[in-house]
């Protein structure tokens, strides 16, 4: 089974400065591409390393998933991010693989692992909102945890040499499975975004200022979150 990956070092180019103020259509000036091959993100990157980020999910439409997966999810870490450049990342919130359903998820990958473990949940309707929570434990550095909707979900995940390091991301995610040009279909919204920006600290507003944008999708930024969506 294909598994949802972390954002990778390799799309830095695809972060974005915001312009002043809150834009009602971050990508209505950029003309309508194809997809891009392999991994594309709509979503933002906090400008600051933070200790957890949280936030509301909600599917808007059903996903159309042709080849790969899209996912919709919140979390910290990824590729190349780990001691000594490995790959580490925990997230939390909803998937849809190709010939699946859309689910709640969790998903985590340690340095050495040879695959991420990609944990389904429940199945997702239209319309439900789903709270997520990722943060690293109050008085244990490196370990982190993953809640949504008020529950914890498996064990504290261990990320070593994650403590201080993370710029959390809140992002929708579309694989094409290796099929270029394969364009899948969602619509998501994420509200209520957060950061703990002190270890065990108060939760602070998430601020919107790093984009990350594939034309191919269409986002909307709001106060505290944004929607994104099929073209």
């Amino acid at each position: 089974m294909t598994r949802i990956s972390a954002i990778s070092a390799g799309l830095a180019a695809a972060l974005l400065p915001l312009a002043s103020g809150i834009a009602h259509d971050a990508d209505a000036s950029v003309t309508r591409l194809p997809c891009w091959a392999g991994y594309s993100y709509s979503g933002v990157a906090s400008p600051a390393l933070a200790f957890g980020v949280s936030g509301t999910v909600t599917m808007q439409s059903p996903a159309v998933v042709g080849n790969g997966h899209v996912a919709a999810w919140i979390g910290v870490g990824g590729t190349g991010l780990g001691p000594g450049g490995s790959d580490e990342w925990l997230q939390g919130g909803i998937a849809h693989e190709a010939g699946g359903t859309d689910v709640l998820y969790v998903e985590y990958k340690q340095p050495g692992d040879a695959n991420a473990t990609f944990v389904p949940l429940r199945k997702v309707d239209v319309g439900e909102a789903h709270s997520v929570v990722v943060y690293e434990r109050a008085a244990h550095r490196d370990s982190w945890r993953v809640m949504i909707d008020n529950e914890r979900i498996g064990e504290p995940v261990t990320l070593p040499g994650s403590h201080g390091r993370f710029s959390p991301i809140a992002t929708a995610e579309s694989w094409d499975g290796g099929v270029a040009g394969s364009c899948n279909r969602y619509g998501f919204r994420f509200s209520s975004l957060a950061v703990r920006s002190q270890f065990g600290g108060k939760w602070r507003a998430f601020r919107v200022s790093r984009v990350l944008r594939d034309p191919a999708y269409r986002m909307t930024l709001r106060r505290s979150g944004f929607s994104t969506s099929s073209r």
